[in-house]
């Protein structure tokens, strides 16, 4: 037994939309820096080589007031 399948001209399978935008957007990101996240990370936050604020707590890390007990094997 022989089968054939024929596709019409008329159905077509529905196009790709979000593969489409985000390949556009890629392909014109110089005409919008504010989306050209090729790099990533998250827009508008600091890049990782940005120096963070020193803490304004003074003193040391806490200590613990005992060390933990050893393992047993």
């Amino acid at each position: 037994m022989k089968t054939t399948f024929k596709i019409s001209e008329q159905v077509q399978s529905p196009l790709n939309e979000i593969g489409l935008l985000a390949w556009s957007l890629m392909a014109h990101s110089d005409l919008l820096p504010e989306l050209n996240v090729v790099g990533g990370g998250i827009p508008g936050d600091p890049g990782p080589d940005t120096p963070y604020p020193e803490p304004t707590e003074p003193g040391g890390p806490t200590v613990p007031d005992e060390p933990p007990p050893a393992p047993v094997a």
